[in-house]
């Protein structure tokens, strides 16, 4: 036969099954949409206006990837869902003679005209909401808006490509599948589902396994304490809880399903005795995707509530990096006065007081550190992920610098220790040879220690006087090590948000011609850059939320649909053995708000344990304000909350409308 007619029955199919593929249709359109806008922005050329424009650049391409690799594996899990339910259809299409070229043509048509549809309302949808999205981001930037709005084929190429590379990987894995098959097999598939009477030992072994592994994830996410390795403790906890809670939810939770079943008095109600008949065969074969909602939900929560919580500290952030308004590092302390000259000038030109200039000089090097004999060194590897940094300065530029009035005598130093490690019984130091005596312990950090990320643990030691710091200099040149003095000049002005800003422009212009500055740092500037971070983690934060929500609005409709489909026959004689429609109704609504509500409370047990570890995840980011994240994650588990009761509900709606024929 012409491929005309496979395309005709492909189309036709497609228009009859509708329901099933609606929800796959809307979730695909906007994911093609995302993965476009994501692409268009890390490519437009206005954004290299913006501060850490490398950085955000490279967030944005991984962004991209990530995207594509979550779709690509929700785009498997759904096909999977919805080949389960076509399984009879494409059985009986072998039945009546079909070769499996044939079923292979229509299966390729449907995949065509999927991906024609979803592609050109996504790709357009993002051509056409790129403007308005890049308006957005540099808003929460908080940087001046240089749109390029000219054309770029590339981004559209490559969403394209990206695309129907997943779609013809699914339609290969089908056709090979259902080629396979046997007749039979296909017809009896779609209902191969048998009802659970009793739980085997390998059964009781999973469940209790699934709740190990949640445990012992709860325990090991709660014992981090290195903040570079919280990200990735995240996201193996978050495998590992995606596995317990599989195995805990279609072993463990069925357990309890049961042993309700043996309690006679709640089992013999009209509600009870049809609910609890099948939700315990229901759960178990709906295990998969109530676990998958249950990650779903939990990555909204924690990436969300994390990414809205950065953003709306930032002004807490970029208030914390420096305790001055800005610091200048210069190689030689000959050209200070020079730099302080700079200054002077800049804040005439911009109309600002310069309200004070402090100056220090200061040694620092990348070293090892051993909290418990006090030794610095490149011998002694603690075994840690963050480097540590040692910085030395003088007391009497510490004193100045922190309006303090300490003293110290000869072979004597004040210690700032990182405030994770612990310290507080150390007697004395020794930085490769030169050994002093511990006469007090502080706690930091000073000058200039918060950064865009805790990269280093930092140790600071004030040493009497000059003399001693460059005799401790001269020893460590001596033993291979180069490392010069560091002559910093920090500065405050009185000024708005914006005055700082123009100030900072006008200095750095100045700063060029200077070959002894190292490198300009301030307030205004880190406020820039971090909006622009966090604007670009708020805004991959919400699409990917919005996606992650959307696959769960798809999972549980098309369940619904599912069940409906196959629980018309079990209403009906429901009806007949004299149930009435509010009784049937009661039913309905208490096997699905058990099913639907159990990932929901698991993913917030989830949130709960994480929280260290986002806690963690911020400290990296200078959010320290616990508190405040707290509440953002509170108020984003209420809110994501009612959104999930709406979908809930609008399943419900859709699940009822079927069996009880409702509108």
């Amino acid at each position: 036969m012409k491929q005309t007619f496979w395309a005709k029955i492909a189309f036709k199919n497609i228009l009859e099954n509708k329901k099933f593929h609606l929800a796959n249709l809307i979730v695909s359109v906007f994911t093609i949409t995302s993965f476009y806008l994501f692409a268009f922005t890390a490519t437009n050329k206005g954004l290299a206006v913006v501060k850490g424009y490398d950085s955000v650049r490279f967030i944005l391409l991984v962004a991209c990837v990530f995207l594509a690799i979550i779709s690509f594996a929700f785009k498997i899990y759904t096909n999977r869902l919805l080949l389960k339910r076509r399984n009879k259809e494409l059985g009986l299409y072998a039945a009546w003679g079909l070769e499996p070229k044939n079923i292979n043509s229509i299966l390729f048509f449907e995949t065509l005209y999927m991906f024609a549809v979803y592609s050109a309302i996504g790709i357009v949808l993002g051509v056409f909401l790129q403007k308005y999205i890049y308006k957005v981001l540099f808003s929460l930037m908080h940087c001046d808006l240089k749109y390029s709005g000219e054309f770029s084929a590339t981004n559209i190429y490559v969403s394209l490509i990206v695309f129907a590379v997943m779609d013809i990987i699914i339609l290969f894995k089908n056709m090979i599948s259902t080629n396979k098959k046997k007749i039979i097999a296909l017809l009896k598939e779609e209902d191969a589902v048998e009802p659970v009477k009793k739980l085997r030992l390998t059964d009781v072994l999973k469940g209790i396994l699934g709740v190990a592994l949640i445990v012992g994830a709860y325990i090991y996410i709660n014992r981090v304490d290195d903040f570079i390795n919280s990200i990735r403790t995240l996201v193996l906890a978050i495998a590992v809880l995606f596995v317990g809670s599989f195995l805990a939810i279609s072993s463990f939770v069925v357990m309890i399903e049961l042993a309700l079943k043996k309690n006679q008095s709640l089992y013999y109600k009209n509600t009870f005795f049809t609910t609890l008949a099948k939700l315990v065969s229901r759960t178990k074969n709906n295990a998969l995707s109530l676990s998958v909602i249950n990650i779903l939900f939990t990555c909204v929560i924690v990436g969300a509530s994390s990414t809205i919580a950065l953003y709306l500290g930032t002004e807490n952030q970029a208030s914390k990096a420096y305790k001055t308004d800005g610091e200048i590092n210069v190689t030689t302390e000959e050209a200070v006065p020079a730099v302080i000259d700079a200054i002077r000038e800049a804040a005439k030109e911009t109309g600002l007081e310069v309200e004070e200039i402090r100056y220090a000089k200061r040694y620092a090097f990348q070293t090892t550190f051993d909290e418990s004999t006090g030794e610095f060194s490149n011998e002694h590897v603690t075994g840690r992920n963050l480097p540590d940094i040692i910085e030395m300065l003088t007391l009497a530029d510490f004193n100045e610098n922190e309006n303090m009035s300490l003293s110290l005598n000869d072979g004597e130093v004040l210690f700032i220790s990182d405030e994770e490690i612990p310290v507080e019984s150390l007697e004395g130091v020794n930085i490769y040879g030169n050994k002093f005596k511990v006469a007090q312990i502080l706690r930091g950090p000073i000058f200039t220690d918060i950064d865009n990320i805790q990269y280093a643990y930092k140790f600071h030691v004030i040493v009497k006087d000059e003399a001693t710091l460059v005799n401790i200099r001269e020893s460590l040149v001596a033993q291979g090590n180069t490392r010069e003095f560091n002559n910093t000049v920090m500065y405050n002005v009185s000024g708005s948000k914006d005055e700082e800003s123009r100030f900072d422009v006008a200095l750095s212009d100045k700063l060029k011609n200077f070959g002894t500055v190292d490198y300009m740092d301030s307030n205004a500037t880190q406020r820039q850059t971090r909006y622009a971070r966090n604007a670009i983690f708020l805004f991959l934060g919400a699409f990917l939320s919005i996606i992650f929500i959307m696959y769960m609005i798809f999972i549980m409709y098309y369940k619904q649909i599912e069940e409906a489909l196959d629980d018309i026959g079990n209403v009906a004689i429901m009806k007949k053995i004299g149930m009435y429609k509010t009784e049937i109704k009661k039913c309905i609504f208490a096997e699905n708000s058990l099913l639907f509500f159990l990932p929901v409370v698991l993913a917030f047990c989830h949130v709960a344990a994480c929280f260290n570890v986002m806690k963690g995840v911020m400290k990296l980011f200078m959010l320290t304000d616990m508190d405040f994240i707290r509440l953002c994650v509170i108020l984003f588990c209420v809110a994501i909350f009612v959104v999930y009761m709406l979908m809930y509900y609008g399943a419900y709606r859709v699940y009822s409308g079927i069996v009880l024929k409702e509108d």
